[in-house]
């Protein structure tokens, strides 16, 4: 049965896609050695919302709400001696919300997972990431939300790897509270895995395979700067949170825009000093708290060389990303399924062909301002119907294995003496019993 359970919690943009990616690639792997990759990562994303008590479950399936009673229930079946639960979004849990988060595995040993970064870095990072959901406001001129700001899922309520620390472990001995820092100067991702598995019982698995598909969803500093004006040339078109995270940051965003360019994004000295700030603070709070720290401490402090601002981009620049952008939406228009015979409407006239760089302009906004407005295609609805059907699925043959492993236990305890209980025979007799029962 299970014993220890690593709750890796946060925080987002510190390497956690390239850790869940080696964790659920090399789930059966861990799965022989004992440890229980828990999932699937849906499930961990409603659950981090159950326990954060996030208002957009409303407009989520009713079974999106006990999706952390589920995790629970498959982290206590498990019969091996650990399990991992890996997403950056329990960061942004309060104390109370951790408290009873926690209280869900008593009896166990928990240990809480934090991973960090350059705090430098994480700045442009989350203002990128809130323009993929709307925001105009430029770089020059933004502030990450501050820890007080509860539903910030972007700001220091879950980059500051103190702060989160704090919250998760306010009622845990401090060597079971992990801080695992993101190598500063490392140019793959060997080293950030090693201290991952140092963290949680993992240095002594071997056959574990690391090179998986890394997934670049950050945006260049001309891409970044390009999506911030198509935003606000949106005008509020494209407002619920879905359709945002739908059309502007899975399809413009990451379909589009990551793939074109890739130059740094700079911060202000007044963003550089906020850093440095940031970072003294997490390191003092950490080492006084008495954490077990992964890593150096040192990797927090801002050390990334001089870069561009937004404002330095040319309109140039813009101009030409947005052309390539043009071109890769049209492509992925036409390979989404997308029918636009099907799709004009009355009154559309065709637009002109522009005449010279303004025009130009004109018309690259316009066409970027269509091609996100709400509109679900076919191919879009059936495979969330699909989904849908999947994760019914899903939750019907983890629960038949949870009744199938609570029988297993009743056979052994009814039909085995007590002093054959530990042998072969008592293997023997559950896979005959689990070969029938499933």
């Amino acid at each position: 049965m299970t014993e220890v359970v690593y709750l890796h919690v946060g925080g987002p943009k510190s390497g956690t896609t390239f850790l869940q990616q080696v964790l659920e690639t090399n789930s059966a792997r861990l799965a022989e050695a004992g440890t229980l990759v828990v999932g699937p990562r849906l499930e961990a994303i409603h659950a981090s919302m159950v326990v954060r008590e996030d208002p957009r479950l409303d407009r989520l399936p009713e079974s999106a709400r006990g999706s952390w009673d589920r995790l629970v229930a498959q982290i206590r079946a498990w019969r091996g001696p650990a399990a991992i639960l890996s997403y950056e979004l329990f960061a942004g849990a309060s104390i109370e919300q951790a408290r009873v988060a926690l209280g869900a595995l008593e009896g166990l040993q928990v240990h809480v997972l934090v991973t960090a970064r350059d705090l430098g870095k994480s700045i442009p990072s989350a203002w990128q990431e809130q323009l993929k959901f709307g925001l105009i406001r430029p770089l020059e001129r933004w502030q990450p939300p501050a820890e007080s700001a509860p539903e910030s899922e972007w700001g220091w309520r879950t980059m500051q790897p103190a702060n989160v620390a704090a919250r998760w472990g306010v009622d845990l001995p401090p060597d079971q509270v992990h801080v695992i820092t993101v190598p500063s100067h490392s140019r793959d991702n060997s080293e950030l895995w090693r201290r991952f598995a140092q963290a949680c019982g993992l240095s002594e698995t071997s056959g574990l395979d690391l090179a998986v598909t890394r997934v670049n969803e950050s945006l260049g500093l001309v891409e970044a700067e390009l999506l911030r004006r198509v935003n606000k040339a949106l005008d509020g078109r494209v407002q619920a949170g879905r359709q945002r995270s739908l059309w502007i940051r899975d399809v413009l965003a990451h379909q589009v825009l990551a793939g074109i360019g890739h130059e740094p994004i700079g911060l202000t000295p007044e963003h550089q000093e906020l850093a440095r700030e940031q970072a003294e603070e997490a390191i003092t709070a950490i080492r006084a708290a008495g954490y077990r720290v992964h890593g150096d401490l040192e990797d927090l402090r801002p050390q990334a060389p001089p870069a561009r601002l937004p404002n330095d981009v040319t309109e140039e620049e813009l101009l030409e990303a947005a052309v390539l952008a043009l071109a890769d939406l049209l492509v992925w228009a036409r390979d989404a399924g997308s029918d636009p015979r099907g799709a004009k409407e009355p009154g559309v006239r065709p637009v002109a062909r522009p005449r010279g760089l303004a025009a130009a302009r004109g018309m690259v906004g316009a066409t970027l301002r269509r091609a996100a407005a709400p509109v679900r295609d076919r191919r879009v609805a059936e495979l969330e119907a699909r989904i849908a059907e999947l994760e019914g699925q899903v939750h019907a043959s983890r629960a038949l294995h949870l009744r199938v492993a609570t029988l297993t236990d009743l056979v052994e305890e009814l039909l085995l003496p007590a002093d054959l209980r530990d042998g072969e025979l008592t293997m023997s007799a559950v896979r005959e019993f689990r070969q029938r029962s499933l």
